[in-house]
């Protein structure tokens, strides 16, 4: 019969007729459609406070969901509108990026950080060396009395040398010679005879210096030296006068020897 209703069995989704209670396949039993409407709210029924209260409610929810919609409309035109240009004093130092998306970040010499120099170290001031003793030497042996004589005929230079202890190698040795018309000497401490008497022995004062301390020897130099030399010969008068000019001088500060 055609106006008898079919009711879908829940279970195994087979049709029968609406008039069972049971699916006649599964037999499960039939769910009936609630007719029960819904209570409505107070502020469903129109004219009633809760009704007015909705309303104005409704009404604040648009305006400031109209306020947060503009708000968001201008941050996004803002981001677009400032998204091309350059800002700010640092857009020039940006690192350059290629167009390729796989493409790894290229980074100029004026991207990098300036790294500061750092301040040079003050140099330390080296020590003065302190000097306990020094000797002139002759021939690798300090000479004694403070005198060598130029025995040999002829020998007219000779090689000095100062020993000091302890010895250094920042140590400056400086060398003169009370008479340079007798003796001279240059800095290395090679003495050359220049001047001689054919009638008495002559002698000058060589003076080493290091460190604030002096050494110095007396060299003889005899009259028959004066046969290997040309010119500066001296009288005994003109030599006596000379002596008494410089040997106050020399022995007035003798000077520490080492043992």
């Amino acid at each position: 019969m055609g106006f008898i209703p079919e009711t879908t069995c829940r279970r195994c989704g087979q049709k029968y007729s609406g008039l069972r209670n049971r699916c006649p396949n599964c037999g499960t039993l039939r769910q009936n459609q609630p007719n029960r409407v819904p209570n409505t709210t107070a502020s469903a029924t129109p004219n009633t406070a809760a009704s007015r209260r909705a309303g104005t409610d409704i009404r604040w929810q648009l305006i400031f969901g109209g306020i947060l919609l503009i708000a968001v409309i201008l941050a996004v035109v803002v981001l677009i509108a400032g998204g091309g240009k350059d800002s700010g004093p640092s857009s020039g130092n940006r690192p350059s990026v290629t167009n390729n998306p796989g493409s790894q970040i290229v980074y100029s010499a004026a991207d990098l950080p300036t790294p500061s120099p750092s301040p040079d170290p003050t140099p330390e001031a080296s020590p003065t060396p302190v000097i306990e003793s020094m000797a002139i030497a002759f021939l690798n042996n300090n000479v004694r009395d403070h005198s060598l004589t130029l025995t040999n005929a002829g020998e007219l230079v000779i090689d000095l040398d100062l020993n000091v202890f302890p010895n250094s190698d920042e140590l400056t040795v400086t060398w003169r010679s009370s008479n340079e018309k007798i003796l001279t000497v240059d800095d290395r401490g090679i003495v050359t005879v220049v001047g001689a008497s054919p009638n008495i022995t002559v002698h000058a004062v060589i003076i080493a210096e290091c460190g604030g301390l002096q050494d110095y020897v007396t060299i003889y130099v005899p009259s028959y030296q004066a046969a290997y030399l040309t010119q500066n010969l001296y009288d005994p008068e003109t030599y006596e006068q000379d002596n008494l000019e410089w040997d106050s001088i020399i022995y007035a500060t003798p000077s520490p020897r080492a043992g």
